[in-house]
């Protein structure tokens, strides 16, 4: 790196076994290629060996890492969590999890690109991040600690820091512990609060007073201007949807009347998605989107549905993957395939186990939330670990009921309501949506915008859909490679749609995000270079998929159930997928890519081109090149 604007150039490196903290040159791990965020924690996974390591062993790394727009004015205040994900099933796998809040921003103010975690602590400890002055210090008192008091003590002695933090079932190794800042914003999807748990690390808490170095401000303010005049940067209808409960209409209005205080969002954004809920008696906090997963088994209570909010963030647990937990569970008991006693409760509020009613009132509610939620976060509920290891203790019923739910990687199902969106979750290693809803808020709806991009689209029309193969090799490989970019920028997804700011030939998402990283670095990325880094992400994340986990053809893939009828309880296809016609598209997606088509695995000379001849020497040696 020949200019320090965009990234601050060191990145700390902490080593927990050996109480050690150093600091390595961000430029070690090629930035200007790898950008930040995914990318950048990729690029260290990949210099680090790969390690084939379990989750939870001391030399599995947890990563962190903010990108050059960091710290911005804008949506950018994000950073990405990676690491090998204890959440996946069977397998544990290399992925990703984003989140909010005011960290992000408060690292990158410290001075750092990143965060790199190994070994294990002999005690509890936090990492304290004061621009230069980092230190280890002893979190005995903290361990047990719920996430928003373990915040509140923190930001008591730290003050006007950022905390992030894990809760109870972090430190008991749930496989669906997250890592929070704040009250919603959290690195939920991967359990990575495990791994900072089977660290002894409870909490990394930052305060920086320094500021982002913009390369060309007056372009990266006109940039912003523009979108502001535009409407499109402004809390409104397309933005509001995530800041009430999505649980039915009597719960959100309730909310909304009742128990709305303000609007939240992440630290210097204009859309403020989040609403601020205080329910006296439950607590406050925020909401966006998943957090509303009770809300569908609470018979239109607020309290109910509130509780079941506040506690496990407060516990410290994947709130989207309660929802299929929850759809689980009352099938399981439901269908005969489990009962109230395999999972540790003594009610549960929608059914009993003869598949009768008993909805109960708010003691019942309360005293469910309380036992389900409780031994997740202790580690003495099967469900702990994840569904998909609870249901292979229970039985083939309850693992098909699992197979229809979750389609692949442990996962539970989201958004796959196109083929595109299928093959990318096929052939990701966790649910990618988090990051991508391109396909539902970009291409299904447009086919004008689809044709701007040239990828197809116009599958969703109204009512209507369509399983559309023909071409779809090419959308998805769009989104993959926006994807990447978007979790290395950093840049929300909510802001970076297709459809978002698109005035072509002048301005469209791909025009914007290559001139805001230009103004912000200094450094002239054009449409194509920019999107040859996404592409370049992508392939080096899928090269670890084949040196660390074997990654194969047949692996991309989602359930059998899939390809046999149209999924109840989830937002699902037209149809079933065709088999012939899904391996005849993944022939075409492995061609777009240069891969080898019989294996999946890349090919030297894209990878060449990608400026990644280490990477294809390293595969060779493992006889894993295509």
């Amino acid at each position: 790196m020949t200019k320090s604007y965009g990234w601050t150039g060191s990145i700390l490196w902490v080593d927990l076994t050996n109480n050690r903290i150093t600091r390595v040159p961000t430029s070690d791990f090629e930035p200007e290629k790898f950008i930040g965020g995914v990318g950048l924690n990729t690029r260290i996974f990949w210099e680090l060996g790969s390690p084939k390591v379990d989750a939870f062993h001391p030399d599995s790394p947890l990563l962190i890492s903010v990108g050059p727009l960091t710290g911005a004015s804008g949506p950018f205040n994000r950073a990405e969590v990676c690491g090998i994900a204890p959440q996946c099933y069977p397998e544990e796998l290399f992925a990703y999890s984003g989140f909010g809040g005011k960290f992000p921003s408060e690292l990158k103010y410290a001075g750092y690109d990143g965060i790199v975690i190994l070994g294990k602590a002999d005690r509890p400890v936090y990492l304290s991040i004061h621009n230069d002055d980092v230190e280890l210090k002893d979190a005995k008192h903290l361990w047990g600690v719920d996430t928003f008091e373990t915040q509140q003590t923190l930001m008591s002695s730290h003050p006007r820091a950022s905390v992030l933090t894990i809760g109870p079932a972090g430190e008991n190794l749930s496989r669906l512990s997250i890592i929070l800042n704040e009250t919603a914003s959290a690195a939920g999807q991967g359990g990575y609060g495990a791994i900072m748990g089977s660290k002894n690390l409870k909490a990394i808490v930052v305060r920086g007073t320094g500021s982002l170095k913009i390369a060309r401000p007056d372009d990266f303010l006109g940039l912003v201007s523009d979108r502001m005049a535009a409407g499109e940067w402004l809390s409104g209808a397309a933005q509001s949807w995530g800041r009430y409960p999505l649980c039915g209409e009597v719960i959100k209005a309730d909310m909304q009347i009742n128990h709305l205080k303000k609007f939240a969002g992440c630290y210097g954004c204009p859309y403020q998605c989040m609403g601020f809920y205080d329910i006296p008696g439950i607590g406050k906090g925020a909401q966006m989107c998943v957090e509303a997963w009770y809300g569908y088994f609470s018979r239109n209570s607020s309290e109910g549905y509130w509780e079941g909010n506040i506690l496990s963030q407060k516990l410290g647990i994947n709130n989207y993957e309660l929802l299929g937990m929850m759809i689980f569970l009352t099938a399981a008991v439901g269908y005969g395939a489990a009962t109230k006693k395999d999972f540790g409760l003594s009610t549960i509020p929608q059914i009993d186990n003869a598949g009768q009613r008993e909805y109960g009132g708010q003691k019942a509610h309360h005293q469910f939330l309380t036992e389900l939620l409780n031994g997740i976060a202790d580690g003495t509920s099967l469900l702990s670990q994840g569904v998909g290891r609870a249901a292979e203790q229970l039985g083939q019923r309850a693992m098909d009921l699992y197979q229809e739910r979750y389609p692949a990687r442990g996962y539970t199902a989201h958004h796959i309501e196109c083929v595109g969106s299928a093959l990318h979750w096929a052939t990701d290693t966790r649910d990618p949506w988090s990051s991508c809803h391109d396909y539902q808020s970009g291409f299904g709806p447009y086919a004008n915008i689809a044709e701007h991009f040239g990828v197809p689209g116009g599958d969703w029309r109204g009512a209507t859909k369509t399983n559309m193969y023909e071409d779809t090799e090419y959308q998805t490989a769009w989104v993959q490679n926006h994807q990447q970019l978007k979790n290395s920028l950093p840049i929300c997804d909510y802001a970076s749609s297709p459809s978002t700011y698109y005035h072509p030939p002048n301005m469209d998402v791909r025009i914007f995000e290559s001139q805001v990283l230009s103004a912000i670095t200094g450094i002239d990325y054009s449409v194509d270079k920019l999107w040859e880094a996404g592409e370049r992400i992508w392939a080096l994340r899928r090269a670890i998929m084949v040196l660390r986990e074997d990654r194969r053809r047949e692996d991309d893939d989602i359930g059998q159930p899939w390809f046999e009828k149209l999924i109840s309880g989830a937002e699902s296809l037209a149809a079933p997928l065709d088999r012939d016609q899904w391996e005849a598209l993944k022939d075409r997606y492995y061609g777009v890519r240069d891969w080898d088509i019989s294996t999946g695995w890349p090919a030297r000379a894209r990878l060449e081109e990608l400026g990644m001849k280490d990477v294809a020497d390293t595969l060779q040696s493992a006889g894993r090149l295509g």
